[in-house]
């Protein structure tokens, strides 16, 4: 299945720790939790010292990432206040690396592991309670899953139906969030992601959401199927909502 991950893994501490702006490395993803494969990706972060902004040191750590095996192709990504960095190797292994400001860590997040931790701000866990959404949060993943559930209806309806497919799946999307969170897992705005990792089951009938096709009846009875699923979901603030949206997903029937 090829060579194996935990050796870029192995190379990125090495290059830290003979590194002295580069406080620690967090490991997370698959192999964080201790669950990775031949397959998994290295999902790591690390604290560089008093980074600044257009910091010359990002490129510095890229740089250090195409020497860890032979390059295919490397990308440097925009994350908000972050930089992330990928580095895909020939192999077929590949790197994804956020750099942050050393000092914006102040414990280890959930499921993760402290790879190198030079001045122990990785020695204590970070509290999960932070990645729980509160009720706008909920809300708002219910309210966007209305909406794209109506677009993915109006979209057919003009015979659009890869339009159509793309607002349904980011209905679902949505929808594995507040399932994910119903089910008080950790990360639940990864939602798939999130409750496939913890092996928990998947809300019933989900499968009945995916379209055979992209014809009219299969589009519209994944809509219906999937309002089925957010109608437990939708509080008393959003039943006008979803009352406004059926309507136009009945044009379908």
């Amino acid at each position: 299945m090829g060579p194996d991950p935990r050796g870029v893994v192995d190379a990125l501490a090495d290059w830290a720790r003979a590194t002295d702006w580069v406080e620690w490395v967090e490991l997370g993803g698959s192999l964080g939790r201790g669950a990775g494969d031949a397959l998994s990706d290295v999902d790591a972060g690390i604290g560089v010292t008093s980074l600044a902004d257009g910091d010359p040191r990002i490129g510095e750590a890229l740089r250090a990432a195409t020497g860890f095996a032979p390059t295919a192709a490397t990308l440097e990504q925009a994350l908000g206040d972050l930089t992330h960095l990928i580095c895909v190797y020939r192999d077929g292994r590949q790197l994804s690396l956020v750099v942050f400001d050393a000092a914006a860590r102040a414990g280890l997040a959930p499921q993760s592991t402290a790879v190198v931790d030079k001045h122990g701000r990785l020695a204590a866990p970070l509290d999960p309670g932070r990645w729980t959404p509160d009720a706008g949060t909920r809300r708002e993943w219910a309210f966007l899953a209305w909406i794209a559930l109506g677009d993915a209806a109006r979209h057919r309806l003009r015979d659009h139906p890869w339009r159509a497919l793309h607002a349904l799946t980011d209905a679902r999307d949505h929808l594995w969030k507040l399932h994910a969170a119903d089910l008080g897992l950790t990360y639940p705005g990864f939602g798939a992601v999130t409750a496939e990792n913890a092996d928990a089951p998947p809300p019933p009938g989900i499968e009945r959401t995916h379209p055979k096709d992209l014809s009219r009846n299969e589009i519209r009875a994944a809509i219906d199927a999937l309002a089925d699923l957010l109608d437990p979901h939708t509080g008393p603030g959003l039943h006008d909502l979803a009352a406004a949206v059926r309507p136009r997903i009945a044009l379908l029937h």
